[in-house]
């Protein structure tokens, strides 16, 4: 019953948004490069700004702690998610294909930034879920998380994220690559995808792994930020009865809405910026048409081109909740660009 939903969805998506009547559809075409061309790429330019600005301020701080480590880690992540989306607002832009080069630059994307993004937004996810789980050890055990996290078990846990969401890419690349052939609508041979012979074994395996492990983690995320708030409250409440110093009570309740309000930050922007690439996926999941090289192609580049400023904004956007929730940070900043500001004497 859902594979019919889904393909009779898809087949009415396919009327509307051939590639002929696409061609002739003014306001799509104008939506794609407002959206895709101008607001998206300027978003990146200021993310990748704003992901190097918090390099430099991890390292800075030093990377001695589990905290910066993954911190610093998940800004490299964010880099590449910005860059590949970056390419894939050139690769897809309506008007690529009138150029003169015998290239299919959605379907190159396709296989050269495509799913590395895909793979760079689930380390950030996941290095999202490690940084959570270390907060709640910290709230469980304090007197242990030291001997529990240590920032060498810290860098072995960041490598396996990296090592086992790459190996995710292993089916889908097993039975695709790039290959020229020759297109009739061109009159020439073109640069494209080209599929192996067990295609037909390996196509959808990418994207249903793909799909379990974001919504595993979407979900490990929002649970254990919310036993995070629930210890938070708790400890908020314990200190507000036991200290009789106002100023001390003010300090501490500040404190832990503060820390409370990150993770409630961090958790909304990740889930909210994940859910609708989820969803996309589990269309190819049960829609094997809906694909690089199947009936609804055109869908297909679409649609992932315009979500793709749900990822790009998540991978921005860290920059403003560090510098609001955390001093350190805040103050390392300010003394960065304190030190890089020209000063002039009269």
């Amino acid at each position: 019953m859902a594979y019919f939903n889904v393909s009779r969805l898809l087949e009415e998506m396919q009327y509307l948004s051939n590639d002929k009547q696409m061609a002739e559809s003014f306001p799509l075409t104008l939506f794609f490069i407002i959206n895709n061309t101008c607001l998206c790429s300027v978003i990146g330019l200021l993310g990748l700004v704003a992901n190097v600005i918090n390099l430099i301020v991890f390292y800075r701080h030093g990377l001695n702690s589990s905290i910066n480590i993954s911190l610093f880690v998940m800004a490299i992540s964010d880099v590449f998610t910005i860059i590949f989306v970056l390419g894939a607002n050139l690769c897809l832009n309506p008007y690529i294909d009138q150029w003169s080069v015998p290239v299919m630059f959605s379907e190159v994307y396709y296989i050269t930034g495509g799913w590395p993004s895909g793979v760079s937004c689930r380390i950030t996810l996941y290095i999202t879920v490690y940084i959570t789980a270390e907060r709640c050890l910290c709230i469980l055990f304090p007197l242990k998380v030291k001997t529990m996290i240590t920032p060498i078990r810290s860098k072995f846990i960041i490598a396996l994220i990296v090592v086992l969401n790459t190996l995710t890419l292993v089916p889908e690349y097993s039975s695709i690559y790039m290959a020229w052939r020759y297109d009739s609508t061109r009159n020439e041979s073109v640069l494209g995808v080209a599929f192996r012979s067990n295609r037909l074994q390996t196509q959808g395996v990418t994207f249903l792994l793909h799909v379990c492990l974001v919504v595993t983690g979407l979900f490990c995320v929002t649970t254990l930020t919310s036993i995070l708030v629930i210890h938070l409250r708790r400890q908020t409440k314990w200190r507000m009865k036991s200290s009789s110093d106002a100023k001390q009570q003010a300090a501490y309740s500040s404190r832990d809405r503060k820390s409370q309000l990150m993770v409630v930050v961090v958790a909304t922007s990740v889930v909210i910026c994940y859910t609708p690439i989820t969803c996309v996926s589990l269309v190819s999941v049960f829609e094997q048409q809906f694909s690089i090289g199947g009936k609804y192609s055109s869908i297909f580049v679409n649609t992932w081109g315009t979500i793709f400023i749900f990822g790009m904004t998540n991978s921005s956007s860290n920059i403003l909740i560090y510098y609001k929730m955390n001093s350190k940070f805040k103050s390392t900043l300010k003394e960065l660009f304190s030190k890089t500001r020209p000063r002039f004497s009269l």
